[in-house]
């Protein structure tokens, strides 16, 4: 051992090298550190949206069919429900939204949002609201969410297009995610989506599955539906 002490203290070279292989040593362990505190503090609003026709313009069209909305005359009817919670672990409250960029739920500038209420919420702390702001725009407010709380809301609309119902919104070092996942058909394909990203199952077991998949996947909480794209 002593001579393998004395042979690298006579290489410079040698005692170089691992003078830096143990700085890079403890920069990389300061970097992972550093990380891995960053990494613990995540602001996440997630969502899940589902829509229902309840009125198309196949019955609205209908002769002695007419349906009202006030006194105005609609020929389409949808109700979106959203599920909102936390998906981090630090409590967000509604002044971590920027202003006039809190979370919104909005549908085409021809379309028009007709009633909206919280169904649910995890805790009465929340103080979950549903407010019409625009004709065609509902902001959703809340006191603070602890990790995992959140609400569940009904959007009753003119839009019949589940895609065009968008919700957006922007806060302060943090990021919504959409948790929607929608199983669909399109050229006889098999297609998964979140909106953002496509997986296709071109048959075979995920075809045959198809069923046992979407009861794992509401088993899991996700919501997932089935539709053909035209």
């Amino acid at each position: 051992m002593n001579r393998l002490t004395q042979w690298i203290a006579d290489n410079p070279v040698i005692t170089t090298w691992i003078t830096l292989i143990s700085l890079i040593g403890v920069v990389i362990t300061v970097i992972a550190l550093i990380m891995q505190i960053r990494d613990k503090k995540r602001k996440i609003i997630c969502f899940i949206k589902n829509s229902n026709v309840l009125l198309d313009n196949t019955i609205s069209c209908i002769d002695g069919i007419k349906v009202f909305f006030h006194q105005d005359e609609v020929n389409t009817i949808a109700v979106t429900t959203i599920k909102i919670w936390n998906g981090g672990n630090v409590i967000i409250e509604m002044s971590d939204f920027y202003p006039e960029k809190e979370l919104k739920v909005m549908v085409p500038d021809t379309e028009k949002m007709l009633a909206a209420n919280v169904v649910d919420q995890t805790e009465d702390t929340c103080k979950a609201d549903i407010s019409l702001v625009k004709e065609n725009e509902a902001v959703f407010t809340f006191y603070c969410l602890e990790p995992g709380q959140g609400a569940t809301i009904n959007l009753y609309h003119t839009n019949i297009e589940e895609e065009k119902t968008k919700v957006d919104g922007k806060m302060k070092g943090g990021k919504i995610v959409n948790k929607t996942l929608e199983i669909l058909t399109e050229n006889g394909e098999l297609i998964v989506s979140n909106g953002k990203f496509r997986v296709y199952l071109d048959g075979g077991v995920m075809g045959i599955g198809f069923n046992f998949y979407r009861n794992i996947l509401r088993i899991l909480g996700i919501t997932v539906k089935k539709r053909d794209k035209s």
